[in-house]
Parts: C-alpha cells; sequence; structure tokens
C-alpha cells in the first residue's frame, strides 16, 4: 500500500509542478491543517491539490509531561514520509502545529524560566531535526496571568528559530471587540495572548476566526432576534475581528483561519430566550446527507453558511459548557408546539461550504492579509473549495 501511495506521489509531484510555479506568485498564501485523525483521506486530497497551497500543517504534535512533545502524526510511519518528501518537492513549506489546550498546564510550564527554556529547546530540535520549515504553536485555553510567560516563549522561539531562517506561526483565538461582547457579565481582565509581542516575533499569526456562536452580542441581537442564528463564522463578526486585529498586528502576517465544518445545535426557547445546546460538529457531507435524509434543501442563512431546521423527538443533555443563551423574540420558525413542547425538539445545522468560505477569501483579500488557513483539510468538506483558491 505503500509503495502505491509513494508512486502517487511522484506522479502529482510532476504533473502539477507548472501550474504551482503559476501559483506561486499569487499574493494571497493558502494554508490549511491536516488533522492527524483523518491524515488518510486529508492527506491524499491535500496531495491532489498541493499546487494550491503555499503551506501545510500537519495536526498536531501535542505536549505532554516536562514540556516533552508526543508525536500523535506518527509522522515517521505510514503514508507520512512519502506525502513529505512530495511537499518537499513542490516547495510548499511544511509547518506542523503543536497543539496544547491546557491552560493550567501551559500557565506552569511557561512561568518557571528553567522549564520554559527547555521546552524552546525541545521545540527548536524539532524542528531542525526534522527538517521542517518551521512550527506553528497552538496553546489555547490559556489564563490572563500567563501573557507574560507566553510571550516570553514567543520571544525564545523566535531567538531559536530565526537565524536558521526557520518560521514560527502562532495560532491564536479570534478576539470580538469589547463593544460587540455581551454587557453587564464578569469577564476574567486582561488577554491572554500580547499582541505587540506576536507581532514582533511571529513570522505568521494565524487567527482561528471560527467557532462564533453567540459570542457577538450586537450580531445576536441584529440577526438572532426572531431568527435562529448560531454560525460558525459570520463573515459580518469575522471582518470585525480583522479590524480588531490589524490595529496591533501587521496584515502581511496575519493568516485568517477559515473553518470547512459545522455543528448541529438543539434550539429551545423560553422566557424571552433561545437556548442552544450543541450536540455534534458536521462536515459538509454528513450534513448533506442528513437533509438529503430528511428531504431538506439546505439554503443560505444569515450568516451567509448553508443550513437547514428539523423536528425529532429524540432528546438528550449536554454539558452546560456547550450551551448558549441568547436573548430573541419567539423565533419566526419555531411553532409554539415545537418551541415547548417535552415530545419534539428543534434541531439547527449551519455548516461551512466553498461560498462561505470564499466570503472569507475575499476578506482577506480586501484587508490586505498575508493568508488564510484551513481548519480543516481532512478531505470531508467541499471538494468546490478548491477552486476558490484563486
Amino acid at each position: 500500500m505503500n509503495k502505491r501511495i509513494a508512486t502517487l506521489f511522484v506522479v502529482i509531484v510532476v504533473l502539477a509542478t507548472p501550474f504551482f510555479a503559476m501559483a506561486a506568485g499569487s499574493q494571497l498564501y493558502y494554508a490549511g491543517w491536516i488533522p492527524f485523525w483523518k491524515k488518510q483521506s486529508g492527506a491524499l486530497d491535500t496531495a491532489l491539490n498541493l499546487e494550491r497551497l503555499r503551506e501545510v500543517s500537519p495536526f498536531s504534535y501535542e505536549v505532554g509531561s516536562g514540556g516533552k512533545l508526543r508525536d500523535v502524526l506518527k509522522i515517521h510511519e505510514g503514508l507520512w514520509p512519502g506525502w513529505l518528501a512530495a511537499v518537499r518537492d513542490l516547495r510548499v513549506k511544511i509547518i506542523p502545529t503543536i497543539a496544547w489546550f491546557d491552560g493550567d498546564g501551559i500557565h506552569a510550564l511557561l512561568s518557571r524560566a528553567k522549564s520554559r527554556r527547555a521546552h524552546e529547546d525541545i521545540v527548536a530540535k524539532l524542528v531542525q531535526d526534522e527538517h521542517f520549515d518551521g512550527i506553528d504553536i497552538d496553546y489555547e485555553g490559556k489564563m490572563a496571568k500567563t501573557n507574560p510567560y507566553f510571550s516570553l516563549l514567543i520571544k525564545g522561539l523566535a531567538l531559536r528559530l530565526h537565524p536558521h531562517k526557520k518560521i514560527l506561526s502562532c495560532t491564536i483565538e479570534a478576539r470580538t471587540p469589547a463593544s460587540s461582547l455581551r454587557p453587564n457579565i464578569e469577564r476574567e481582565p486582561g488577554y491572554a495572548n500580547d499582541y505587540p509581542t506576536l507581532n514582533k516575533y511571529c513570522d505568521e499569526v494565524r487567527i482561528m476566526a471560527y467557532d462564533q456562536g453567540a459570542i457577538d452580542f450586537k450580531l445576536n441581537v441584529k440577526k438572532g432576534n426572531g431568527n435562529l442564528y448560531v454560525p460558525v463564522a459570520d463573515p459580518d463578526w469575522v471582518e470585525k475581528v480583522i479590524q480588531e486585529t490589524v490595529k496591533t498586528i501587521g496584515r502581511k502576517k496575519i493568516m485568517l483561519g477559515i473553518p470547512t465544518y459545522g455543528y448541529e445545535y438543539e434550539a429551545s426557547w423560553n422566557d424571552d430566550a433561545t437556548t442552544y445546546r450543541r450536540l455534534r460538529s458536521v462536515n459538509f457531507f454528513t450534513a448533506m446527507n442528513l437533509a438529503d435524509a430528511l428531504d431538506i434543501s439546505p439554503s443560505r442563512n444569515s450568516a451567509g453558511e448553508l443550513g437547514f431546521t428539523y423536528t425529532t423527538s429524540t432528546f438528550f443533555e449536554v454539558s452546560a459548557i456547550l450551551r448558549a443563551n441568547v436573548a430573541s423574540m419567539l423565533p419566526i420558525n419555531f411553532s409554539p408546539l415545537t418551541a415547548n413542547s417535552t415530545s419534539s425538539v428543534t434541531r439547527v445545522v449551519s455548516f461551512s461550504d466553498a461560498e462561505s468560505a470564499d466570503q472569507k477569501i475575499r476578506l482577506a483579500k480586501k484587508y490586505g492579509l498575508r493568508g488564510v488557513v484551513f481548519f480543516k483539510l481532512d478531505g470531508d468538506f467541499d471538494p468546490l473549495l478548491w477552486e476558490k483558491m484563486k
């Protein structure tokens, strides 16, 4: 099997090279994360379209005890060696991601100079040993008190990587303007990411402009009052995120994160509020297949995504962390029976397709950003998306 895959890559390299030479002159960079849990389909689909990309990020290495790295990618096994060789032959940059989602663990390691510097050495050694073009740091769930220590980490990595001409990519959460956040709720003061520091030391800053949900109070009032509105990434919100980011981070460093997936929610209405319970993530094909099974045609919703609603008698509870309450009139596409019935519930599906992704690509071009990066390139997104990368 591996020999056949390797042969496929060689053919792709030969056929794609002329197109890549033309695409390399494009002003907008296209990149994407390839998740380890879908590496077979993601890597093969990406291989067939490598000429459209400037960077690829296998996702991900993870951080273990003492700041050591775990290779959940199994980068030396299966299809990876042949795939990496083909990518290098096409001169597409390989920038794997190190992902960490433990805020307490991040703080504990980075707040101690000895463990932080040791972690910097481990990361730099990985990049050198594996001959990667750089590394992508995706440390999420950080606390505001971790801000100065994360900044020191980024500075330390830059000092280790830049002399070897290696790229330091920094992936961070999107920052919604404070004026668009829900008023009168307590928040942790300050931010976990210091934008001026990232601007100074990161070669590129990847903004995760997705998983919007109910975070934008103003858009919830404008689009969700009397309607079902719980998008992955409304371009109106994404534009706010871009405008907030370019205040302190150079446009030619910003890579706009674009989702290729969606979510299914359960929606209920009571006491002048709509409650959304996130049930599961969906990809383009699972969403379209579900709509087909229900004999529903998805339509473009107010967030620019494809979506549909349906009712079901199946109800199940979800964690409180996956719930969002939005002040709202009774949504116009709820019937009183559906909204309050104990025997049926309303499901809401909103997901990304090629057109919704292209809306964000156009925003990246409008603001003169470095490029866009897709989460995720797993072979399960709208195949027409590849044609939007121009």
